[in-house]
């Protein structure tokens, strides 16, 4: 058995570390990305944590440029692995789905294959491009397994385990995400800035009353008490599961909440206002052309380097809200991760620890023939139970909390 792991970022980094704990199952492991000296960092990484459970396996990196179709190829079939993890950014997705089509191989990813803010890539059609591999690799006879991180990935678990075990109707279904860690960092990003700010700055979309709705960002906002963190402001925004989670899991309101506090506001909401989060290229007075979000990208911290002092915890969960046997029921399945817990464990922090350990747990599933099928799923397609069964063993706990049915008090702000 092997896997190719493709990315070498903050998520790659964990993936990494746990594909190595589970290595008596995944086999060996290659680590592929345009720099191999972040492989090489990496595979220093889990060596020094002595994190390579079967040390007879193979753990090597190589380099590769994950835009060309045919150098992935090249590579698949010069390794031979039976899954392709792609832990790289979302917009080199469709380039590793079809090179996996073509050497016949199976793939997992964990997020869309979309900045979800460009016009026709959102949230409305932001699974169009890889869904469109369904019939060819059923035909093919390989898995693809979609969005397999936490949001989108766990979430979209947790809403199939409730429509399954918990509710006969589902009213509401809002994705909660609030990070309550300090990184000591005046601005920073979790993971990598340009997807990460190219994501919160479009405009929000949620499926309510039989259609899309469509809202300008951090334009609705309420307030929850979230597990062991404490009340936080969330905002609505535009993210992958709300499209999925429409396709697979009938609800009448369907919505992504996302925490940030007032400092972090303030800062994102200057730079976009004089546009340094635009990915659009501007030209300089001398003629040289720099594309603004890329520059603000070599200006902040790199995601890894947050890892070391990291303090606090996550808390991200699914709130369903519905019938069962015919009375009003509301529950918050959910997840607290700890920074520093995510830091002895992998050397790093727990927004890539709650991506990371859910894609291995994916892999596992597949492995295991758990989650083997021909085609390409969602998360939501798949049998919940071997999934949430195997996650706390690589290191993510899962509560289920029960709240008093009520309506969500949204407030609507001015932009």
């Amino acid at each position: 058995m092997s896997i190719l792991q493709i990315g070498a970022g903050g998520v790659g980094w964990v993936v990494a570390h746990k594909a190595a704990q589970n290595n008596d199952v995944l086999g060996d492991i290659t680590i592929a990305s345009r720099h191999l000296g972040k492989c090489e960092k990496i595979i220093e990484s889990i060596r020094s944590k002595n994190n390579l459970k079967d040390s007879t396996k193979k753990l090597e990196a190589k380099v590769i440029d994950a835009d060309n179709v045919e150098a992935l190829v090249a590579l698949i079939n010069d390794i031979k692995p039976d899954l392709v993890i792609n832990a790289g950014p979302p917009w080199v997705n469709v380039t590793i789905m079809e090179a996996c089509y073509q050497a016949k191989v199976s793939y997992l990813d964990t997020s869309v294959a979309v900045d979800l803010c460009s016009e026709g890539q959102q949230v409305p059609e932001a699974y169009d491009p890889q869904w469109a591999f369904r019939e060819k690799y059923e035909a093919a006879g390989i898995t693809g397994i979609l969005g397999a991180g936490f949001d989108p990935g766990v979430v979209s678990v947790f809403a199939a385990y409730a429509a399954k075990h918990l509710f006969d109707e589902i009213e509401s279904i809002d994705v909660m995400d609030i990070n309550a860690g300090d990184h000591g960092k005046k601005f920073a990003t979790n993971f990598d800035p340009e997807t990460n700010l190219l994501e919160i700055q479009g405009d929000s979309f949620y499926w309510e009353d039989d259609k899309w709705q469509q809202v300008p960002c951090h334009t609705r906002m309420m307030e929850f008490d979230f597990p062991r963190c404490g009340n936080f402001k969330v905002y609505s925004m535009a993210h992958d599961e709300v499209r999925s989670l429409k396709e697979f899991i009938p609800a009448k309101r369907i919505e992504f909440w996302m925490g940030f506090g007032e400092r972090y506001l303030n800062y994102f909401n200057c730079m976009r206002d004089i546009g340094l989060l635009s990915p659009e290229p501007v030209t300089l007075q001398d003629g040289t052309e720099v594309h603004p979000l890329q520059v603000l990208k070599a200006l902040l911290p790199e995601p890894t380097s947050l890892a070391p002092g990291y303090k606090g915890l996550t808390c991200i969960g699914t709130w369903v809200q519905g019938k069962k046997n015919g009375e009003d029921r509301s529950v918050f399945i959910y997840n607290n991760a700890d920074h520093q817990e995510a830091y002895r464990d992998v050397e790093h922090q727990a927004i890539a620890y709650t991506t990371g350990v859910p894609a291995i747990t994916a892999a596992l599933q597949y492995f295991r023939g758990e989650w083997a099928n021909k085609g390409v799923f969602n998360m939501e397609q798949l049998n919940p139970e071997p999934f949430l069964d195997t996650m706390p063993s690589l290191g993510l706990n899962w509560e289920v909390l029960e709240l008093a049915p009520c309506k969500p008090q949204i407030h609507i702000l001015e932009k």
